[in-house]
């Protein structure tokens, strides 16, 4: 399979026998990878600038982080998550950690909609790659999702969808920078599985920035709710812009010194949002079907962006 040998890879990787020379800033610094190489360091983790999408857009090869606060909104979540990967036919495995049994998992998933039944869902308690007492091994825990993922084409699923509890990496025995680190490594590998993953982070644990840049991804706390993040004169939206949200979403399509509108974390935005953003005149990058709506309700040539992306 195309990412075969890849755990072997990472750890050689981890190693320093493959650095690259990173950026002139990260050489200024004394940052770049071979830099720290030398000087008998792990490299510092880089990812992709991180955006945030609803968990509903999670698809195959993603990896997004979940920092969870309420217990509530991370069940709500997780139940998203999981139909997602149902209605697709995909392989779904939740890692809730030894401290959730298997019957209370399926009850609040079966309370939330998702359809739990035949053993559809599949509950693993246990942790891949951590054993408390003798720490985190990335290479173990990249090789289980390799045999997970040829596990499920071989069982005739069209792919295989990961949601995991990441308490254990809080642990006195984990290295923050080794996870991170592998947290990079990971977004290339599910790339070529074709596998999707939500690493739940809890919001009140330790060094949240290293971690939460370390994953192309984010999902808003709560599903059906809209996030707004500002990127320089660009506004990047996600999760739900429908009438429950109105006033926020007009406050924030209206704020001065925006040139373009990023819609393409919406899982859902409704006509009246529409009209709402034609009537500003910015330019909005989209995806195919936001694209189809705007057409419908009249966007005018040159505003929209379409991004496959």
């Amino acid at each position: 399979m195309a990412t075969e040998g890849a755990a072997r890879a990472y750890v050689l990787g981890m190693a320093g026998k493959t650095c690259d020379r990173g950026t002139a800033e990260d050489e200024a610094r004394g940052t770049a990878p071979e830099t720290a190489c030398a000087a008998g360091r792990t490299p510092p983790a880089r990812a992709a600038a991180r955006r945030t999408v609803a968990v509903e857009r999670l698809g195959p090869g993603d990896h997004a982080c979940l920092w969870f606060g309420a217990q509530e909104e991370r069940w709500a979540l997780r139940a998203a998550f999981a139909t997602g990967g149902l209605v697709r036919g995909e392989r779904v495995m939740l890692f809730t950690g030894p401290g959730t049994a298997e019957a209370e998992t399926l009850d609040r998933l079966a309370s939330l909609g998702v359809p739990v039944g035949g053993g559809r869902v599949e509950v693993v308690r246990e942790e891949p790659g951590y054993v408390p007492g003798r720490g985190f091994d990335p290479a173990a825990r990249m090789a289980y999702w390799e045999r997970a993922a040829e596990d499920a084409s071989a069982r005739g699923f069209t792919g295989l969808r990961l949601a995991g509890d990441m308490g254990w990496a809080s642990e006195p025995d984990v290295d923050r920078g080794e996870l991170a680190a592998y947290e990079v490594a990971l977004t290339t590998a599910l790339a070529e599985l074709g596998t999707t993953a939500l690493c739940e982070y809890d919001r009140a644990g330790p060094d949240r920035e290293p971690i939460l840049a370390a994953h192309p991804l984010d999902v808003p706390p709560a599903p059906g709710t809209l996030h707004e993040r500002r990127s320089g004169d660009v506004l990047l939206l996600a999760g739900d812009a429908d009438r429950a949200d109105r006033p926020a979403f007009e406050r924030a399509v209206r704020r001065p010194g925006l040139a373009a509108v990023d819609l393409t974390g919406l899982a859902f935005v409704d006509a009246y949002s529409v009209r709402v953003l034609l009537g500003t005149g910015l330019r909005l990058r989209c995806t195919a079907g936001q694209a189809r709506l705007l057409a419908l309700c009249g966007a005018a040539d040159g505003i929209v962006e379409v991004r496959t992306g």
